[in-house]
């Protein structure tokens, strides 16, 4: 990019000096948050969205800016980045969403509309987190609002819907339609029917009524959801909990697309990505951990929306005591994880578009993660970028592991053998590695795209 976002002047920069100095930063953030490419309001955005990978990812351009920015501002801009769908977050961010999203909501400077944006996303992180007594003090407050975003009528209508309450459902989706009727993107109407459907019931031809059913805590999960129904004066009946390991259909071999890996370095934005798993045949074995980190702009920053960790139930495996020593990943630890084909989707809306930047990642990784997309009926077509690979160009030396290249970088790893730490110190040896080829720089591109779907 060599045009300032502000006044398209040329500049090196996102903003020219005059700008930077001159602009309303606030305004222009929320100005870049709203904006649609290619929609011909700007033609200067336009432009500089187009030479994007994803013109989506022109929205990122906030996170530079706001580094000047208080809190409140500077964390508000980021959720509406953070957020895919604008009606929710990642699983990975919905902790730090909860204990930043309070003081951008009641900060007096954030009008109602905006309020109830992020009062919808906070009760979209609380009932799919299953705190649904949170989630109803939130969903009484944003029901009384008069001003409401329309992804915020999405996730209460939703709720609503999840606890059995259909007309406050129907009324709110239907208020929603009629208040924007040129937002059927966001899934009002849909919504509304699903809300139909399951008030009809199963035996009237609708839909069975919901009923949370997670792998982990089954029986635990369900009795807070009925303690919740029953104190709004709803009874329901819960079913009997089962050992339920089945997984949805999975998508046959041969209609899975193959890794594709690329070889040209130099992007200092990527997302680091480790797997643990019960050996090393790609074939048979299973996955037992996830890990990954999200690199902006060279930063290895370790904080909650930008990492990616959890343990996984191998499927149909178990862990030896050989593997179990070597990661410190147990058979006792795992039992009660949720499913490879539970996890995957999420680490898969983590990862977005970015090129994935693993440790002999191409023979193995890869291998394992094609394995997961096919069994969780979820394809992903990220390039893959082995450092192992890189090192042995750069270096001119063969077989060389992460733990020789980090002690020769001095990198630290404080737990080997562990996704996330290995994701992290995989991250840090690859930027090592672009120290000793300067010639190779990242475009502003590069580092817009690795913010994608954070």
């Amino acid at each position: 990019m060599d045009k300032c976002i502000c006044c398209g002047k040329a500049a090196e920069e996102i903003l020219c000096e005059t700008c930077r100095e001159t602009a309303d930063l606030k305004e222009l953030c929320r100005k870049i948050v709203a904006y649609v490419p290619g929609s011909g309001e700007n033609p200067v955005w336009d432009e500089i969205a187009a030479s994007f990978d994803n013109p989506l990812n022109f929205k990122n351009i906030v996170f530079p800016i706001t580094e000047e920015m208080d809190a409140p501002y500077r964390d508000i801009f980021r959720i509406h980045c953070i957020s895919r769908d604008g009606s929710s977050v990642p699983k990975a961010s919905r902790k730090w969403l909860l204990e930043t999203v309070d003081a951008c909501i009641n900060d007096e400077k954030t009008d109602e509309t905006e309020k109830s944006y992020l009062m919808g996303l906070e009760l979209d992180a609380l009932y799919k987190d299953y705190d649904y007594f949170g989630a109803d003090a939130v969903a009484e407050d944003l029901a009384a609002m008069k001003d409401k975003d329309v992804h915020a009528m999405y996730t209460l209508g939703d709720f609503y819907t999840q606890t059995r309450r259909y007309e406050k459902a129907k009324q709110i989706l239907q208020e929603g339609m009629e208040m924007y009727p040129d937002r059927l993107d966001v899934g009002l109407e849909a919504k509304l029917k699903d809300a139909q459907d399951r008030e009809l019931g199963k035996e009237n031809g609708g839909k069975v009524q919901f009923m949370p059913n997670p792998k982990a805590n089954r029986d635990e999960i369900r009795a807070l959801y009925a303690e919740f129904m029953e104190s709004i004066g709803i009874a329901v009946e819960i079913p009997s909990s089962g050992n339920n390991r089945k997984g949805p259909e999975k998508i046959p071999r041969g209609e899975y697309p193959a890794p594709v890996e690329t070889r040209d370095g130099g992007f200092r934005s990527f997302v680091a990505f480790d797997l643990e798993t019960t050996g090393v045949n790609t074939k048979i074995d299973s996955i037992t951990e996830f890990g990954a980190i999200r690199v902006v702009d060279g930063v290895v920053a370790e904080t909650k929306e930008f990492v990616f960790s959890e343990l996984v139930h191998p499927f149909k495996r178990k862990i030896s005591d050989e593997v179990a020593e070597k990661t410190g990943i147990t058979n006792e630890m795992v039992k009660d994880a949720r499913e490879m084909w539970e996890v995957f989707p999420e680490f898969a809306d983590f990862i977005g578009d970015d090129i994935l930047v693993g440790f002999n990642c191409v023979r193995f990784d890869a291998r394992f993660l094609v394995r997961a997309g096919r069994y969780s009926n979820r394809i992903i077509t990220n390039p893959y970028f082995d450092v192992m690979r890189m090192a042995k160009d750069v270096l001119d030396r063969e077989n060389l592991t992460l733990e020789e290249l980090s002690a020769e970088f001095d990198i630290e790893n404080p737990q080997a053998h562990r996704a996330l730490a290995d994701a992290v110190t995989t991250a840090k040896v690859y930027l090592k590695l672009l120290e000793l080829k300067p010639e190779e720089e990242e475009s502003l591109d590069d580092f817009l795209s690795g913010l994608d779907d954070l």
